[in-house]
């Protein structure tokens, strides 16, 4: 399957898998069902893995980190640095690098020489810091770790925009934009990234275009154009 967060073909996740074989048989007419994967060779293991034993979950916060530590800024709960490492010590990413420590970057060494991982979880909150603070969202003070709310970071969690799209708001946004311009911005927020044009929806956007209010420029051949006429 081909991921568009990767760029590549993927397998499927055991989830997708799962759901798939789980719909095999007609539910009140079969006692039982047969599903059939095809893959490579290289991958057998992988699938056979799925039925025998039950493969580990592992956490997906540091991508969406600076998300979630302006989030808890906002409500107050992390006031600086050390407040960050300490919430992380709550989260399931704390669990799985104390267990799978490779996955997450962290050595055999700085295991066995922190064994609560605490400047490791020091440098994720300073990093995830830093990014907020590059794009205006929280105030960060290098000396003494202290985080101070701005407005953009009360905008971006109260409306669940995410860093990426501030960061774009920030430098495109200009007072004097028309209409126009505006939502051609909007439709560059990185929660429409993977929205693409299929082929049977561009006669129908064709008629949308023509009726929307504020007219949109680009082709319907673009993902903007389909963002904006939705």
């Amino acid at each position: 399957m081909y991921s568009p967060e990767k760029g590549k073909w993927c397998e499927l996740s055991p989830l997708d898998i799962m759901q798939m074989l789980g719909r095999a048989g007609r539910p009140g007419f079969d006692t039982e069902g047969e599903g059939i994967i095809i893959t490579q060779h290289s991958e057998l293991q992988y699938y056979l893995s799925l039925m025998n034993q039950q493969l580990p979950i592992e956490s997906q916060l540091i991508a969406k980190l600076p998300d979630m530590l302006n989030a808890e800024i906002v409500m107050g709960s992390v006031q600086n640095v050390r407040d960050a490492a300490e919430w992380l010590s709550y989260t399931y990413l704390y669990v799985r690098m104390l267990r799978n420590g490779e996955l997450y970057g962290v050595t055999a060494k700085e295991a066995e020489d922190d064994e609560q991982l605490l400047q490791r979880r020091m440098d994720l909150a300073h990093s995830a810091a830093l990014t907020l603070d590059k794009h205006h969202m929280c105030k960060y003070d290098r000396k003494t770790g202290a985080f101070q709310v701005t407005a953009l970071g009360r905008v971006a969690s109260a409306y669940y925009v995410g860093h990426e799209s501030m960061a774009t708001y920030n430098e495109y946004l200009k007072p004097t934009m028309s209409d126009i311009e505006l939502f051609r911005l909007f439709s560059l927020s990185g929660e429409f990234q993977f929205i693409h044009v299929r082929e049977e929806e561009k006669i129908e956007l064709n008629k949308l275009a023509a009726r929307v209010p504020i007219p949109v420029k680009e082709s319907v051949e673009e993902p903007s154009a389909k963002v904006n006429i939705l």
